[in-house]
């Protein structure tokens, strides 16, 4: 027979409770039972000053549950209640109690079996009423104004290689970013931006993120070794992933992250739910190859998203074709054009097709992304486009996307006129957007590596190239035509032109640089 939760709570009330006299059914202290294939899952709810005494207390509770005859394992999570207004504590399997800010999110499992009305866990009048609430709203993250998260249906469709060099465009163009490995049983993020070491923590709580190519990183890839399994249950992932996007400093010295991706783990599972019920995203990529089997999985996770009313910022189709670098020749290998035609039928924006080449794994492999690795080839102008097709439907999705301007070269090539729908007109010339150009070569991959471009005084703007309908590519006299300036960055820098432009003297002359 399957176990049910009457032998579990009739076990639970040999345990006495933190008092030593009545058992921990009785004083209200289990919560969230939920079984799954004869497996027990529950909460124990202990006092925030005695969490580290009452490990042998959960441990009590799983043996004597696990004594029930057919119960093929159990997990109990221990929850320190904390007054008002301050975090809760949870304790899984042993591990240190840690602080996870907020409410703690209710297993989406037990939300469903709550939901069907199984609500007789014996917790008492506390949890019932609990129960009875809505779900709580998605907090934000501290430091960070927009969350995007990458995923995919299945995996092997090189998800985490498109979220990486997806951080590293929306960087190229004129963001501050960060990247949170949320693939907890299988991280890549450490390997493909080649970064070791561990991250620190300041006042026994707050997490140093690591960086890498300007990026700022968490991964559980820097808490355990490469080559190490990380076998946890789900309430431990969930609990790890929490405290890696809420305990983490990610404004640090440089101030707010304007994007935080989210390099999820494949599939449409709890952690993924509950990533997209927890965190206020401002939107998802799904990333699919372009063969039948691999949409089925991305219809999926389109629909997870959908149905949490996450807003779909696109498809990208990865390894959509291979070129031969021999003789050049074109191959569909798994297919092309799918992702594309889905998109299409799903009403969702596509991103954009990567293809299927040595360059973008090789330099995957040795941990720097081929956005990095090789700016001016036509891959990471590629990954730069989907980026700016991906700030772009952020903008839409939060009412804030920047129409297009009328744009015009003037001035035998010396000036950009820019005319806005708003009625704004900005004259920018092209040294001014010359020197302050979205690209890698001028903004670096950090605030400490932008370059101060000297002797551009003469340049001139030899045209324009329409990307999308969300920016320009500007080609000049010099050679330099890598910069993809966006609407809205025409606009900023319109508007802030005298601000930037006097920086930009002071920094020339702190340096010694003269624009001739």
């Amino acid at each position: 027979m399957p176990v049910d939760k009457t032998q579990v709570l009739n076990a639970l009330r040999r345990v006495k409770g933190p008092d030593l006299e009545s058992n921990i059914v009785d004083l209200g202290l289990v919560s969230e039972i939920f079984i799954k294939d004869d497996h027990p899952y529950f909460s124990i709810t202990i006092p925030a000053s005695r969490a580290e005494e009452l490990e042998q207390l959960r441990l009590a509770a799983e043996k004597v549950v696990s004594e029930i005859g057919g119960v093929s394992g159990v997990t109990a999570v221990l929850t320190a209640d904390a007054p008002a207004g301050q975090s809760k504590d949870t304790r899984v399997a042993g591990g240190p109690v840690k602080a996870v800010s907020g409410p703690r999110p209710e297993h989406p499992r037990v939300q469903a079996a709550r939901a069907k009305g199984a609500t007789g866990d014996g917790a008492g009048p506390r949890q019932a009423a609990a129960a009875a609430q809505p779900a709580a709203k998605a907090q934000a993250i501290p430091g960070v104004k927009h969350v995007i998260a990458v995923a995919s249906g299945k995996g092997g469709v090189g998800k985490s290689t498109v979220a990486v060099n997806l951080a590293l465009g929306l960087q190229a163009i004129g963001l501050k970013v960060g990247i949170v490995d949320a693939d907890i049983y299988g991280p890549s993020q450490p390997r493909l931006l080649g970064i070791t070491g561990k991250p620190k923590v300041a006042n026994g709580k707050t997490i140093t993120p690591l960086e890498g190519w300007g990026l700022k990183v968490m991964s559980m890839g820097f808490l355990v070794d490469e080559g190490t399994p990380v076998v946890w249950r789900g309430p431990m992932v969930v609990s790890a992933l929490s405290q890696m996007l809420r305990e983490t400093d990610w404004a640090g010295t440089t101030g707010d992250l304007d994007v935080l991706i989210i390099d999820m783990p494949p599939g449409t599972g709890d952690v993924q739910l509950t990533i997209s019920q927890s965190v206020p995203l401002s939107g998802a990529v799904v990333v699919s190859t372009p063969q039948d089997l691999a949409l089925i999985d991305a219809r999926k996770g389109i629909a997870m998203f959908k149905r949490v009313e996450v807003p779909i910022l696109g498809i990208v189709e990865n390894m959509s074709y291979f070129l031969c670098p021999k003789c050049g020749e074109r191959s569909d290998v798994f297919g092309h054009g799918g992702a594309h035609d889905e998109a299409k039928k799903l009403g969702v924006p596509f991103l954009g097709e990567v293809p299927l080449h040595m360059e973008i794994r090789e330099t995957s492999d040795s941990g720097k992304p081929v956005t990095v690795a090789a700016p001016e080839s036509q891959y990471a102008a590629i990954f730069r486009d989907i980026a700016a097709r991906t700030w772009s439907e952020v903008e839409r999705a939060k009412g804030t996307l920047t129409p297009p301007p009328v744009l015009e070269i003037i001035d035998g090539g010396k000036v950009l006129k820019a005319a806005f729908p708003d009625g704004r007109t900005f004259e920018l010339p092209a040294e001014f957007l010359r020197v302050v150009s979205p690209s890698a070569e001028v903004q670096g991959h950090s605030p400490s590596q932008r370059i101060t471009v000297p002797r551009k005084k003469n340049v001139k703007l030899t045209g324009m190239n329409a990307v999308g309908n969300y920016a320009t590519r500007l080609a000049f006299d010099d050679g330099h035509n890598t910069g993809l300036y966006t609407w809205g960055y025409l606009h900023l820098i319109g508007r802030e032109k005298d601000q930037r432009w006097g920086q930009y003297l002071e920094e020339l002359s702190a340096k010694g640089l003269t624009r001739e």
